[in-house]
C-alpha cells in the first residue's frame, strides 16, 4: 500500500509541477486553483505515507470514526475535543496503571504524559480517522509502556464484556482507565457512531478491533455494571512456578492452588530477582471484580512488596 502511495504522490507532483507553469504562463485562475487543491492532496499523500512509513519510534492508534455526520470526513470541534480527551486520559490511567501498580491511582502526572508523549498525528479522510501517535520506547525485548497499554485497551474490547477474561482484562486495565473507555464508547453511542480501531508499529498493524453498535453496546453495558471491590491486602506463601516479564507471577501454594499475581513495572527489579521453584512470601493486594448482568465474580491479585 505505501508503494502505491508513494507512486501517486510522485504522479501528483508532476501534474502539479505542470498546472504550476500553466499557472504562471497565462495567469489563468482556474490552473492556480488547480494548482492549489493538487498540493492539498500531496499533503494528505504525505500524511498517510508518514503513518504507514517504518519509524520504530512511534506507536500509532487509528479510530476510525463512523456517522452519517461523518461521511464527509469532518468532525464538529466540540466532538473531536470530548473523543480526544477521553482517548487521552484512557491511554495515561492505564499507563500509570503498569507502572505503578495500585488500583485506585487517580492522577497522571505530567511527567508520565510527557514520556507518553501523545499526539493527534492526523485526520485523514474516511468518515473522521483520527490517528494519535505516542512514543514507543521499545526495550531490547519488544516490550514497552505504550505497547502495555495498548494490549490491555484491546483485551477489554475483544473480550466483548463477557465471561472471565473480560473480569481480568479490565481488572488489569484498571478502574480509572476503564471509566475513561466507557465513557469514550457512550461517546460514539450518544453520536449514532461505530468504531474501527487499529493499532499500527513499524508499518505492520499490531491489532485491529471492528465496534459494530452491538459491540460497542456490549462492552459499554458490561463497563457500566462491573464492580471492583478492593479487599485487605494478605501474604501469599508458596513456590514460584512462573516468572514473565510481562507482569505476572504465578504462585503455588501449600494447598496446590496456582494464583495468578500481577506487578508494576516499578517492581520488576525486585521481581527480576526471584527465581522458579523459590520459595517466597508476597504482601499481595485483593481485588474482588463482579459483573452482575452475568453473575460472574473473580478474585485478582497485585504484588505490594516481596517479604521474604
Amino acid at each position: 500500500m505505501i508503494d502505491r502511495l508513494r507512486k501517486l504522490k510522485n504522479d501528483a507532483l508532476k501534474h502539479q509541477i505542470d498546472l504550476s507553469q500553466k499557472a504562471g504562463d497565462g495567469g489563468n485562475l482556474a490552473y492556480q486553483l488547480a494548482a492549489q487543491s493538487m498540493s492539498s492532496h500531496i499533503d494528505d499523500l504525505s500524511q498517510q505515507i508518514a503513518l504507514l512509513d517504518e519509524r520504530p519510534i512511534f506507536e500509532f492508534l487509528e479510530f476510525r470514526l463512523i456517522a452519517s455526520k461523518l461521511r464527509d470526513g469532518s468532525i464538529p470541534l466540540s466532538l473531536l475535543a470530548k473523543v480526544v480527551d477521553e482517548i487521552r486520559q484512557m491511554i495515561g490511567h492505564a499507563a500509570l496503571r503498569l507502572s505503578q501498580g495500585g488500583m485506585w491511582r487517580k492522577r497522571v502526572s505530567k511527567d508520565l504524559y510527557n514520556d507518553l508523549d501523545l499526539r493527534l498525528a492526523a485526520i485523514l479522510p474516511g468518515s473522521s480517522r483520527l490517528v494519535i501517535s505516542t512514543s514507543a520506547q521499545r526495550d531490547l525485548f519488544d516490550d514497552g509502556l505504550s505497547k502495555n497499554a495498548f494490549e490491555r485497551i484491546f483485551k477489554v474490547l475483544d473480550s466483548q464484556g463477557e465471561g472471565g477474561h473480560f473480569l481480568e482484562a479490565v481488572t488489569d486495565l484498571g478502574p480509572a482507565s476503564a471509566r475513561r473507555l466507557r465513557e469514550f464508547l457512550h461517546l460514539l453511542r450518544s453520536n449514532s457512531a461505530e468504531l474501527q480501531l487499529s493499532w499500527r508499529y513499524s508499518g505492520n498493524t499490531v491489532k485491529q478491533w471492528n465496534g459494530d453498535s452491538e459491540s460497542i453496546v456490549n462492552v459499554a453495558f458490561a463497563l457500566d455494571s462491573t464492580e471492583l471491590i478492593a479487599k485487605d491486602s494478605i501474604e501469599l506463601e508458596g513456590y514460584i512456578e512462573l516468572l514473565s516479564k510481562r507482569e505476572r507471577i504465578h504462585l503455588t501454594t501449600d494447598d496446590s492452588r496456582t494464583i495468578r499475581i500481577l506487578f508494576p513495572k516499578r517492581l520488576l527489579r525486585a521481581v527480576s530477582e526471584l527465581h522458579l521453584d523459590q520459595r517466597v512470601k508476597l504482601l499481595c493486594s485483593v481485588t474482588e471484580t463482579e459483573n452482575p448482568l452475568t453473575g460472574e465474580s473473580s478474585i485478582f491479585y497485585e504484588l505490594e512488596d516481596i517479604i521474604d
